[in-house]
């Protein structure tokens, strides 16, 4: 849950998040001419009590099929009695179906943004990755909304001990989280401050192992419009692997509510809008390895549209599966995974090593 000064704060960045121009839509209509509501012979009665009835028909029939897609709307009972109350919260929806003209105040979307293949000339190297939803505002905070640095009265939480955990056994090249509020604080309570760089674009925190990688460049992008908590990021980070000279393109994204809608300008947007950000930023021949929440899962424009240039490489379970790790690494490139759980989070904590 964003504090005050965040929203704020996405209230301004959602000013230059798009340039965009609206259309009004028009709806024609005519006067009924007054020779149509002459008399008419008397004859005609029994067909207007004809229609009459099929429209009544017409409109029992159109209740009895807002009863049955209401009823579908609801939480799946597999998510569990612990998910209900979040997955209700996040107002999880259908998948979206791409629309032909996009919502007012968005950009129509061209085709999507071309990527490549990892260059092959590089030595091998398995990549560590880790992604992690913290569920900061309830695991560490407490819901203690009045006292949002709750966390600091603290000694860590599960959430912190996973992670300590995680980390200890797999030594990740790089992490990303969302729902992070204190990227130093999350670091040292799980006793990595020494070993990693971590940065954080409003609530979202990414980070390298310092003996291994050298930063080359990083950044942030909004690629989504939350009505609820505003923009959306994508960070960024261009990274060297110190021993064999490989680059990596990382990026960590938290993605729009509700669950599946892509936010104001829809899934297939928030797709564009992240893959024109690898595009324009990393360089060819990259690797291309992505983190994220994204609120959206398989059936999602979204998730549907990233999949055409990258690759999952490991999804998570909580919301239907809407944590991801992608790449643009080919088939087979999976070395193992594992899912954590949640460790107090209403999210999977994931992890996947990969051959470059």
């Amino acid at each position: 849950m964003a504090a005050a000064a965040d929203l704020e704060l996405g209230a301004q960045e959602s000013r230059t998040l798009l340039a965009v121009e609206g259309e009004a839509l028009t709806e024609d209509s005519s006067a009924v001419p007054a020779a149509a509501v002459a008399e008419e012979p008397k004859w005609r009665w029994p067909s207007r009590l004809a229609v009459a009835a099929l429209a009544v028909l017409g409109l029992v029939a159109g209740c009895i099929c807002t009863l049955v897609v209401s009823g579908a709307a609801r939480p799946p009972a597999q998510y569990g009695s612990h998910h209900t109350d979040a997955v209700q919260g996040k107002q999880l929806l259908a998948s979206e179906a791409a629309a032909a003209k996009p919502p007012p105040g968005c950009p129509m979307l061209g085709s999507l943004p071309q990527l490549w293949s990892p260059a092959a000339d590089a030595p091998p190297l398995q990549l560590k990755v880790f992604s992690y939803n913290l569920f900061w505002w309830k695991l560490f905070d407490k819901g203690q909304f009045a006292q949002p640095n709750f966390h600091l009265r603290t000694q860590g939480n599960t959430g912190t001990h996973l992670l300590a955990q995680a980390a200890g056994e797999e030594h990740f090249d790089v992490m990303g989280f969302q729902e992070c509020n204190d990227e130093g604080w999350l670091l040292a309570q799980a006793g990595l401050a020494d070993r990693y760089q971590i940065f954080r674009d409003k609530h979202s925190c990414m980070a390298y192992s310092r003996a291994s990688w050298s930063l080359l460049g990083r950044g942030v992008e909004w690629v989504a419009l939350d009505a609820q908590y505003g923009p959306r990021p994508a960070q960024w980070m261009r990274l060297r692997h110190i021993a064999t000279g490989r680059v990596i393109f990382f990026v960590n994204h938290h993605g729009p509510i509700p669950i599946n809608s892509g936010g104001k300008c829809g899934g297939a947007a928030v797709a564009h809008n992240i893959l024109r950000l690898v595009s324009t930023k990393a360089v060819p021949g990259d690797t291309v390895v992505m983190t994220g929440d994204f609120n959206s899962d398989a059936s999602s424009s979204t998730i549907q549209q990233l999949q055409v240039r990258l690759r999952p490489a490991f999804k998570g379970t909580a919301f239907g599966g809407v944590d991801y790790i992608f790449s643009n690494l080919a088939g087979g490139a999976l070395v193992s995974s594992k899912n954590w759980g949640g460790g107090g989070s209403d999210h999977d904590a994931l992890d996947a090593v990969v051959r470059l």
